[in-house]
């Protein structure tokens, strides 16, 4: 596989017994006075070796895989290599279409599959490749015969994570669309307060997580990102390429509740009111699609980040990051020591947590708000309307190409 020396042509009086090369040490095309052209110029017989095989194969996205069998060795056949070019109309044979490799492969050896990877421009293409063995020679290079072969290249992946973990980029693939949902805020508290003026107050609901959508960035095949998934009121995120802010759980109003509904990718439903006086308020549905949480009669509900929350920002995406509803409250004794029951709840927007008896959660890996604490129906607080519900947690997606 070394270089070979090309001669001049001969004359100014040598003769056959002047020179040692014979015409098979002699490429073809030249010409010269040889050991065996009886002082004649003659043309000499030296050719490339010929591959014995070529084929390729897809790969991973781009990126494919080119096999070919070196020739075996023989006397008066040069080989230093191979040079492959495609071309999307037809094989372009040795001269033709776009050169992609030059070399020897990962094996020298005579007779030896070799091999190299090769990343074509496009997604889902069909490539026409020739693999062409070439010798170098002090004149340049000498060509052989060209084997063909064709590939389709690989399509996009997608890839959905629910936990944290480390990700590798695959081979073939440069671009990326990247879609991160915040985990949800938790429900808040009810309002515990025995006063007569509005003392049946169920908690208000949690914002759904934020989203975040990259479109068309850039990656690198083999690089590695810590992808994180968070919990309630958790940041997401795909290395330092996109991040997405968890939702907020309702913030105290003074010390005896929490009125206003959590911000976030949707808003959390607002806390219902109760009073002796009949001043009753239903709680605050919770936002979906990016709106603000329902308001109450006392309360608002809390703000969404104003644009949708679907996945990578589709109309026809999944629906994520719902706020969460108001939990329920109301009730007191009449004079007669009989129950009169309310319930004043709100609803879950898309995955929140929806209002009811029952505190609801954020569905895991939707970024919904957990809704509200749960009052009873009762004049003095009861352990039994249990907690807050808990914001569901994030997730993120994760296009190559």
């Amino acid at each position: 596989m070394g270089n070979i020396l090309m001669t001049g042509t001969g004359g100014g009086g040598v003769t056959s017994e002047d020179v040692t090369i014979t015409r098979a040490h002699v490429l073809k095309g030249e010409k010269t006075v040889t050991r065996d052209s009886n002082d004649e110029v003659v043309e000499g017989e030296m050719t490339v070796n010929s591959l014995l095989s070529f084929s390729v194969a897809a790969y991973s996205g781009r990126r494919i895989i080119a096999n070919w069998t070196n020739p075996n060795q023989a006397a008066g056949r040069p080989y230093s290599g191979v040079i492959i070019r495609y071309d999307t109309g037809g094989y372009p044979g040795t001269t033709g279409g776009v050169q992609i490799y030059k070399g020897a492969g990962n094996n020298h050896s005579a007779g030896a599959v070799s091999q190299a990877f090769l990343d074509l421009p496009n997604l889902n293409a069909r490539y026409f490749l020739s693999c062409t063995p070439y010798v170098t020679t002090s004149f340049g290079e000498l060509l052989g015969n060209p084997i063909n072969a064709e590939v389709t290249t690989g399509g996009g992946i997608s890839r959905t994570f629910t936990y944290t973990q480390n990700f590798t980029i695959p081979d073939g693939y440069t671009r990326a669309d990247i879609f991160c949902v915040g985990g949800g805020g938790n429900g808040g508290n009810v309002k515990r307060d025995t006063s007569s003026t509005n003392p049946y107050e169920g908690g208000s609901g949690g914002g759904g997580g934020y989203t975040t959508t990259v479109i068309n960035v850039s990656v690198t095949p083999g690089s590695t990102h810590l992808v994180t998934i968070g919990g309630p009121s958790g940041a997401s995120s795909f290395g330092a390429l996109c991040s997405a802010a968890g939702g907020q759980t309702p913030v105290a109003q003074g010390t005896t509740g929490f009125g206003t509904g959590g911000n976030g990718g949707s808003g959390g439903g607002a806390m219902s009111t109760w009073s002796h006086s009949g001043s009753h308020s239903d709680g605050g549905n919770g936002g979906s699609d990016g709106g603000n949480g329902g308001n109450s009669r006392l309360n608002t509900g809390g703000t969404g980040q104003g644009r949708t929350t679907r996945a990578f920002g589709n109309s026809g995406g999944t629906l994520y990051s719902g706020g969460g509803g108001c939990g329920s409250g109301g009730g007191s004794y009449t004079n007669d020591g009989s129950r009169e029951w309310y319930f004043y709840n709100g609803t879950s927007g898309g995955l929140g947590g929806g209002g009811s008896y029952t505190s609801l959660n954020g569905g895991a890996n939707t970024g919904g708000g957990g809704n509200g604490q749960n009052r009873p129906p009762e004049r003095v607080y009861r352990p039994d309307c249990g907690s807050p519900g808990i914001g569901g947690s994030g997730i993120v997606i994760a296009n190559f190409y």
